[in-house]
């Protein structure tokens, strides 16, 4: 086995830049070996001729899975061959071919047997080859089929004893040789989404039978749950979220720039990296009657941010005060360590005992409030002049798309009720079980509300549809996520983390706009925004939070085409969706003890309800 190794390798040649090494062994000691590469040099896995379906589907993510946490590094790819589900007279020729070579390639295996043993224990004419395709599990099964009764008798080669095993075999009956299972969509980006790989890109040949398809490791991933599990935030979840942090705010911005503020009524940079551990360490501290972690100043300099009036920025929310200067990075990351291993300890002080409920709703509120404000410091960093791209993420390539989306379809929705929040009153914590659902104190509590009949988008606007509305009017009031290039011929690039992109490749991804603008281009289109309760109906008619093909969850780092076929129904992601409805205190609303400020600070009817979920 070694020779023909090193034949095969010596018959490749010699390369300047290129060094051949060949290994030996099992897919497992090639993850060994992979391992053992230099951690900043970025590793491409190859792994062609759809061998993956010799695995079923669960066993298939589950080995491409140990890939990833074995052998890769964050930014490293992983190139895969998979076959289509085909049409099933076509794979049934592939493995069953009329020359019979497929059938004499099978049959060998039980010539190969008599060598392994070392007995001709087989009589190969005894058997016939069966392969079939079974379209309901999408693969095809290849199978020896006794063509008689018969007794195969073999002795096993280290057996000293020479005792004799016999294995019975009635006419007809089938021997598993292998299944070669098939993909379609949905199954390929599940095998990716349960193996923890993020897909870049994919090639397929010209008859559309196969694809090999371009993914990487991501430096951190997201599970795509309905709702939580009922109890808190695991261990491994928080560390995750602490990638995605640590991802955004410590790699995407130069660090002489942490003082920037791109969005000149926010606060800069630095504020959020200081805010994310002050609020945890704030919930934690108040809750267990204890003192802050040090610096206990920090407490008060990060408390909270600021939300000015827009009409009159002299007005604006309660905030900690500005302090005339920032505390250093490496001072704040410092505390951001003991505030986290802070939150480890509490963990761990309840590993063999029930977490009470209120100090699980400390967690989640600490756990959500970080991944809220990682939505914040992306859409700062969209609007930041110098982003870096996120490191271990493969820079996307931007194409032009060919074709505009063809117009929206209106979609009837009929007359019925909504469900809007859910029950959970923060003064029965003490009271009742871990494991009912949590909720910020604008969900709760369950209100059920009559929606009459209404017509609603099929998809959002695209940037496109608006570039018309802006051409169509004269209008140079241009969304804030665009780059304007030459306002008088209506030239604009749009916003990404990785930079400006030409409109030809934006063109179909929804526009991100302010409410005014929103409201301007629907009375241009003879239409409204939907209010909260209509788009809650529609994304619970349409959508599931754990669709695989949604954008959300970081899925892409920038929005995607919608629909471009005009009648396909736009699924929750890529972007907030604005509503009509004003943000506004409602029957049975009650201030969260915890947070009390979270939602009443801005019932000041300028603030508006948003729904869906972003990229």
């Amino acid at each position: 086995m070694e020779h023909e190794l090193n034949k095969s390798l010596s018959s490749l040649g010699t390369f300047s830049n290129v060094k051949l090494v060949g290994l030996c062994g099992t897919y497992e000691d090639g993850m060994d070996f992979v391992a053992t590469l230099p951690k900043d040099k970025q590793k491409t896995i190859m792994w062609l001729g759809s061998s993956i379906g010799n695995l079923n589907r669960e066993d298939g993510a589950n080995f491409i899975h140990r890939f990833q946490e074995k052998s890769m590094n964050p930014g490293d790819l992983f190139l895969i061959g998979i076959d289509r589900r085909n049409d099933p007279e076509k794979i049934a020729t592939a493995y069953n071919d009329p020359q019979g070579i497929t059938a004499e390639f099978i049959m060998n295996g039980l010539d190969h047997l008599n060598v392994i043993f070392d007995q001709p224990f087989i009589n190969r004419n005894n058997f016939d080859y069966f392969a079939t395709y079974n379209e309901d599990e999408g693969r095809h099964e290849a199978y020896y089929r006794s063509k008689n009764d018969q007794t195969l008798e073999f002795v096993l080669p280290n057996d000293v004893n020479k005792e004799k095993i016999k294995i019975k075999l009635k006419e007809d009956e089938l021997i598993l040789i292998e299944y070669a299972y098939k993909y379609n969509k949905a199954e390929t980006t599940k095998l990716f989404y349960d193996a923890r790989l993020a897909h870049v890109e994919s090639w397929s040949d010209s008859d559309f039978q196969y694809d090999l398809h371009l993914t990487y490791k991501p430096p951190f991933f997201f599970t795509r749950l309905q709702e939580s599990n009922g109890s808190v935030p695991t261990v491994e979840e928080w560390r995750e979220i602490w990638k995605s942090w640590d991802t955004v705010s410590l790699s995407m911005i130069p660090l002489d720039k942490m003082l920037s503020k791109p969005i000149y009524l926010r606060h800069p940079f630095i504020f959020y990296l200081g805010h994310i551990p002050a609020f945890l360490d704030i919930k934690l501290a108040t809750y267990s009657h204890e003192t802050f972690t040090e610096p206990e100043s920090f407490a008060t300099i990060f408390e909270r941010g600021i939300d000015p009036d827009m009409d009159d920025t002299s007005k604006c929310n309660p905030h900690s005060a500005i302090p005339d200067q920032w505390p250093k990075l490496s001072s704040i990351l410092e505390y951001q360590d003991k505030v986290r291993q802070r939150l480890l300890r509490v963990y761990d002080a309840y590993k063999d005992k029930q977490i009470p409920r209120s100090l699980g709703r400390v967690l989640w509120m600490s756990f959500e409030h970080e991944a809220m404000h990682l939505e914040t410091f992306l859409y700062m960093l969209v609007q930041f002049e110098d982003p870096l791209p996120p490191k271990g993420v493969v820079i996307p390539k931007f194409t032009p798309s060919i074709h505009k989306a063809s117009d929206a379809k209106l979609i009837t929705i009929p007359t019925q009720t909504v469900t809007l929040g859910h029950d959970d009153n923060e003064d029965l914590d003490d009271s009742v079980l871990l494991d009912l659902p949590f909720g910020w104190d604008n969900e709760h509590p369950l209100r059920t509300i009559t929606v009459q009949s209404f017509k609603i988008q099929s998809r959002p606007i695209t940037n496109n549809e608006y570039l018309g509305f802006m051409k169509a009017t004269l209008n140079r009031n241009y969304p804030l996520s665009w780059i304007p290039i030459d306002l008088p011929s209506f030239e604009y690039r749009v916003r990404t983390v990785f930079g400006p992109v030409d409109m030809n490749v934006a063109m179909n991804w929804p526009v991100l706009l302010s409410q005014e603008q929103a409201n301007h281009y629907a009375e241009w289109a003879n239409m409204r925004l939907p209010t909260e309760e209509e788009l809650r109906l529609f994304y619970d008619t349409y959508s599931q939070n754990s669709d695989l093909d949604s954008n959300f969850g970081f899925a892409h780092w920038h929005p995607t085409d919608v629909p471009l076929d005009g009648n396909s129904v736009h699924k929750i992601g890529n972007v907030w969706a604005c509503t009509s409805t004003k943000f506004e205190e409602y029957p049975g609303f009650v201030k969260s003890k915890l947070y009390p400020g979270y939602s009443s600070d801005f019932f000041d009817g300028k603030h508006y309800v948003i729904l869906g979920a972003s990229w």
